[in-house]
């Protein structure tokens, strides 16, 4: 019996280790992920040309605003010129990035069109303002703002699909859609690209039920709660409980001795509690006395 109880402390004592290590090692790989952290942070020259490149992207929208092309036209030059000369590493991600050297180029297209439509080069503009702003304040950006606008439209979606009004589920997803265009390359800078690639996914999902027959109603109904959760993702509206990381700890040793000390005792208590048991005896019986019957 004796035997037995030690080997449970000597259990309890490598578990009590075991977990003790597994925290400090946790706790170092946070140390190290907050200096990778802050060795990232952009550099002086990173953060005075991507300044310059949101002044260059303030001007061209307001020249757009006001319909002039050939000033619109010079600023997507500027903007053309000043991008490669910007080192995006710490920035945002490779898609990030390419979406938006593709802002610029459609807005180009855009503009240089023959048949020149004012509306249309305003919101090739505003994509261009929007991700600019996302490069110069990644924690305050601009397309935030949009949340309400989206989230109208998912309520849009779906009261109309609950409604059966294939009208109105029609105008929720191309609102859905030109919306969601809008931010595409600010979403694309600031988050995820799987995430945007999902949300881009659910849109034209509903857009093909919009546009077609049968249980349309059912999967739009069926697609809004996703998109809906998506959206909170994609916007920072996650509950703390099931998105957000766990409170950094700040005294993490004092808590792991604490955790290590109460596993200890646990496992003690239950080591003398068998110890007890019976007097401390263990009963041995001869094997013909255990089969039953046996007498």
């Amino acid at each position: 019996m004796a035997g037995e109880v030690r080997r449970w402390y000597r259990f309890g004592v490598w578990l009590a280790l075991s977990v003790s290590l597994m925290l400090v090692a946790t706790g170092c790989g946070e140390g190290n992920s907050s200096k990778e952290t802050s060795a990232s942070k952009p550099s002086a020259e990173q953060v005075q040309k991507t300044e310059l490149l949101g002044r260059t992207a303030e001007e061209l929208y307001q020249k757009a605003k006001q319909g002039h092309v050939s000033g619109s036209l010079m600023a997507l030059q500027q903007l053309s010129d000043q991008i490669p000369k910007i080192r995006f590493e710490g920035l945002t991600s490779i898609e990030g990035m390419n979406a938006l050297t593709r802002a610029v180029t459609d807005a180009k297209r855009v503009f240089n069109a023959a048949s020149f439509k004012p509306e249309e080069g305003e919101v090739a503009a505003a994509k261009i303002r929007l991700a600019a702003d996302a490069l110069t304040h990644p924690h305050t950006p601009l397309w935030l703002q949009y949340d309400k606008l989206l989230s109208d439209d998912v309520n849009l979606l779906e009261k109309a699909a609950t409604d059966k009004n294939r009208a109105e589920v029609r105008k929720g997803a191309a609102l859905l859609e030109e919306h969601i265009g809008l931010i595409r390359p600010s979403l694309l800078i600031s988050r995820n690209p799987t995430d945007v690639e999902k949300l881009d996914s659910l849109a034209t999902f509903i857009k093909l039920q919009a546009q077609g027959e049968g249980e349309l109603y059912r999967n739009v109904l069926n697609a809004v709660p996703p998109l809906r959760g998506l959206l909170d993702k994609l916007f920072l509206k996650r509950e703390t409980t099931a998105y957000l990381p766990y409170p950094e700890q700040q005294n993490p040793i004092l808590w792991i001795v604490t955790l290590g000390s109460v596993i200890l005792a646990s496992l003690g208590f239950a080591a003398w509690r068998l110890s007890k048991k019976n007097g401390g005896l263990v009963p041995v019986r001869r094997p013909d006395q255990e089969k039953p019957g046996a007498e």
